[in-house]
């Protein structure tokens, strides 16, 4: 069986962009790549995928429907603040992470930070108990559009674990308490619960 999507990702983030204007639902960006960037470009910001509408060397643009930034971070988002952006995988590419298909599922919120001695650092998210389901201890999730391992599944919280490096390439090392994140459960774990649901 093959899985064929127009736009895929690996959730593994190389870099993160500075966000220059924000009116009327459009977003300007900090272009990292470019000349590289072409209009028309699929990029996932904070794992939401979006299209490029306008792009020069030094800054590129997009537009956010209502219904997006409803369901996205995008509402918290100011001048100044950082996107985790990647470019959509090439046949060619490796995949470092796991499947992302950039369709956001849920925002939750971060409940608790904790500094380890070893500069890691250790987030609690809060989470709908109907997510439930999707969630697995050492199982694949992506926040913020960071592919990352759940580290322990509870009952209304998951936590997850960022190592330092991660921390300098992402957004992930700025976050605080109260914060809320956009998240994308594993694909092939959401087939698979469909597929269990229709055959019961």
């Amino acid at each position: 069986m093959y899985l064929i999507y127009k736009n895929m990702f690996s959730g593994i983030i190389e870099k993160k962009a500075k966000i220059l204007n924000i009116q009327n639902g459009n977003y300007t960006v900090e272009n990292i790549w470019g000349e590289e960037l072409k209009v028309w470009q699929s990029i996932a910001h904070d794992w939401a995928c979006m299209t490029i509408t306008q792009s020069d060397e030094k800054k590129y643009s997009f537009f956010v429907m209502e219904e997006s930034i409803k369901k996205t971070n995008f509402q918290n988002k100011k001048v100044w603040d950082t996107f985790n952006v990647e470019k959509s995988l090439k046949l060619s590419d490796s995949l470092d992470g796991h499947f992302v298909s950039g369709h956001i599922d849920t925002t939750w919120k971060i409940t608790k930070i904790v500094r380890n001695k070893d500069e890691s650092i250790y987030i609690h998210i809060s989470f709908d108990k109907k997510f439930k389901n999707l969630i697995i201890s050492k199982g694949s999730i992506t926040v913020s559009w960071v592919s990352l391992t759940v580290v322990e599944d509870w009952e209304d919280f998951l936590s997850i674990s960022i190592i330092p490096l991660t921390q300098e390439l992402t957004n992930l090392g700025e976050v605080k308490v109260w914060d809320i994140v956009n998240l994308e459960f594993d694909i092939l774990w959401k087939y698979i619960n469909k597929i269990q649901l229709n055959n019961k």
